[in-house]
């Protein structure tokens, strides 16, 4: 267990150097005077960063397991992603047969052991209530409507997010029976109007889900579901910076846009062929290519997910937008915290939050991964 690290701190506003004290996992003080440090478990170089550990809150599987086909898949990606600084997930849950999701979110948990891997916050359910127009790499043979759905039915004590299309028959209903039950929800492969939308959005718990990508673009005319997200500055927008799903110059254009920034969220969209070496895999039961810089179902160029990770994330938001290191930090750790409603207690570095960190150079690689004041991660050098 580590009781006092020391280094260059990244807080939600600032850079500086300093020594967290640790205790029962959690930050117990900050030391920003240096006449106040003692000799720390982990002294960090000054090249390197010490942030709040990476939150996602969309990702599909990774290593070669899928969340909505494999029920083992929670222990091999919690147990792989901590080497990337990501220090929890919603691991999310795609389209599949709507009887079927409380027995396979059950069988997902029974399957998983809780350990030295990244921490699990919830799963995020990405279907079956999509809008058909929009449904991208998903099985559209499984669309339902929320009003062919009974919530006790689908809503389990496990799930925290639900994405869905509002435009759907049932859809509102649906999101306030959400709202009220503490849930989050996210609003994405939609046709939605940006009338239709601003009648039912709540801008504290619900957001639109990767922006750009299995929605209407921005037009002249009728504006969309990615005009609300540019446009309305108090709405949450989850965003897949790889650079291929949404080209460099309009994540500077979603980053411009987005006056508050800590509205802006990146996720990874990741498909279970992330962290396998390239070539095609057979996942559930679809052949997905793994090429060198995205995923793709075999034959298509449709993108079933990504291959990032979300240090490349951070990376890719600095370099594209030209952000600060505590922006880019902000928009994988305490932005989706803040979304979720756990920002007091993950994705900041501040007294009282779990001791969650990752450590990481100017690019991003990441050298440590802490969870709960333990040492999870090491690249050992």
């Amino acid at each position: 267990m580590i009781e006092v690290i020391e280094g260059q701190l990244v807080l939600p506003d600032t850079i500086r150097s300093g020594q967290l004290r640790i205790k029962n996992g959690q930050i117990a003080s900050i030391e920003f005077e240096r006449s106040g440090f003692v000799r720390p478990d982990i002294a960090v170089p000054a090249d390197r960063f010490i942030s709040p550990g990476f939150i996602d809150l969309q990702v599909n599987g990774a290593f070669g397991k899928e969340f909505k086909s494999d029920r083992d898949a929670l222990n091999v990606v919690t147990g792989g992603l901590p080497r990337f600084g990501t220090t929890s997930i919603c691991p999310t849950v795609t389209t599949r047969d709507l009887s079927s999701y409380p027995e396979h979110l059950s069988c997902l948990l029974a399957n998983y052991l809780p350990g030295d891997g990244t921490k699990f916050l919830g799963f995020h359910l990405e279907g079956p209530f999509l809008n058909p127009k929009k449904v991208g790499a998903q099985n559209p043979d499984h669309l339902k409507t929320p009003s062919q759905c009974q919530y006790s039915e689908y809503v389990t004590e496990a799930v925290r997010i639900v994405t869905l299309a509002p435009e759907l028959e049932g859809a509102p209903e649906f999101i306030r029976s959400l709202i009220a039950d503490g849930r989050r929800v996210g609003v994405g492969h939609s046709t939605v109007a940006f009338d239709e939308l601003a009648a039912v959005f709540d801008p504290e718990r619900m957001m639109i889900v990767h922006i750009f990508n299995a929605m209407d673009g921005v037009q002249a005319r009728g504006p969309s579901l990615a005009t609300a997200g540019l446009v309305r500055s108090d709405y949450f927008v989850s965003l897949i910076a790889d650079g291929i799903h949404v080209d460099p110059a309009v994540v500077r254009l979603v980053w411009k846009c987005k006056e508050d920034k800590r509205k802006l969220i990146c996720i990874t969209d990741g498909s279970a062929v992330s962290g396998l070496p390239e070539g095609v895999h057979l996942i559930g039961t679809r052949r997905i290519q793994r090429l060198p810089d995205r995923a793709v179902l075999e034959g298509t160029t449709t993108l079933v997910g990504s291959i990032l990770t979300q240090n490349i994330a951070a990376k890719n938001l600095r370099e594209f937008t030209q952000c600060t290191i505590c922006e880019a930090v902000n928009a994988v750790s305490l932005n989706p915290a803040a979304f979720l409603g756990l920002d007091g207690r993950i994705g900041q570095i501040k007294i009282g939050a779990a001791a969650d960190l990752a450590v990481f150079d100017k690019n991003f690689e990441v050298y440590n991964t802490i969870i709960d004041g333990r040492l999870i991660w090491s690249r050992g050098d």
